[in-house]
């Protein structure tokens, strides 16, 4: 249910500003080919890459949640470089190490590689995590995430593939083999081009959920608060002491304070309070 609400919402945020989307994200392609040329050392490449990286990633959140995106966000990262820097490089570091291990360790890099996915949201937002404590963190929000998080990508990324491949194996065909061979280079054109946007998207929407959960697809209105009973008077002692003042009555929590349920502006459907996105349709609720 989560992985369809992103999905809607992402393909929502992509088709709304795709142009927009792919031209950050060629600017951040550019920058890096440029760093890898003219950066010549790696203690100056990686670092620079990384938090080039981290920008891009609070690009996609920003745009997840509705709000416009520009080249600015791109170098937000680098208003906190070390600290950034540090953070993405530890993940990085973590993750090779991990593959290090034998037979095992491409699966284990995989599983850390997404229990370290929150870590650019995490120096981006939460300023005050350090740079090793935004990958403990990121451990911590992904937990009960990673399994969807993989699914939400490798299934998509694998049906690509075979479609890919069944349309190369029918450009074969003779005379009508050049119309799927067109089609073929269309789709991988596509899949070049707004892929990495989506996925993108995706990622920032499962830290937004995360933040955020919805636990039941299910929603009952909330039961009116019992008043508290009143407190009774203390039992005044003949001893000679000071007179205790009198305690006051808490006022009952009146309608007005009780969390109301939020309903979809788009498919009308009733929401759990104080959610962020709808359940039903993934649309953000104000």
């Amino acid at each position: 249910m989560i992985i369809s609400n992103i999905y809607k919402r992402a393909f929502n945020v992509l088709s709304k500003m795709p142009f927009k989307l792919w031209g950050l994200s060629l600017l951040s392609s550019l920058l890096t080919i440029l760093v890898l040329v003219f950066g010549v050392l790696p203690i100056v490449i990686v670092p620079v890459i990384a938090v080039l990286s981290a920008g891009m990633a609070a690009v996609y959140l920003d745009g997840f949640n509705g709000k416009e995106v520009y080249s600015d966000q791109l170098f937000k990262a680098f208003k906190d470089f070390w600290r950034t820097a540090g953070g993405m490089c530890w993940k990085k570091l973590w993750i090779f190490i991990w593959f290090l291990v034998p037979i095992a360790g491409p699966f284990i890099a995989v599983s850390k590689y997404y229990a370290y996915s929150f870590t650019p949201y995490i120096l981006n937002e939460e300023k005050s995590v350090n740079a090793t404590a935004a990958l403990r963190k990121s451990m911590q929000d992904t937990n009960g995430y990673k399994l969807q998080m993989f699914c939400a990508e490798f299934i998509p990324n694998l049906l690509i593939y075979a479609v890919m491949a069944i349309l190369a194996l029918l450009s074969k065909i003779p005379f009508v083999g050049i119309l799927f061979a067109v089609i073929t280079v269309i789709v991988q054109l596509v899949y070049t081009l707004f892929a990495p946007l989506f996925f993108g998207l995706v990622h920032a929407g499962f830290y937004e959920y995360a933040k955020t959960p919805i636990k039941s697809t299910t929603y009952s209105a909330p039961q009116a608060p019992q008043t508290p009973q009143a407190q009774s008077a203390p039992v005044q002692t003949p001893v000679q002491a000071p007179v205790q003042p009198q305690t006051t009555k808490q006022a009952a929590p009146t309608e007005n304070d009780t969390p109301k349920p939020i309903t979809c502006p788009v498919c009308d459907s009733v929401n759990a309070p104080n959610t962020h996105f709808c359940y039903k349709c993934g649309s953000k609720l104000d």
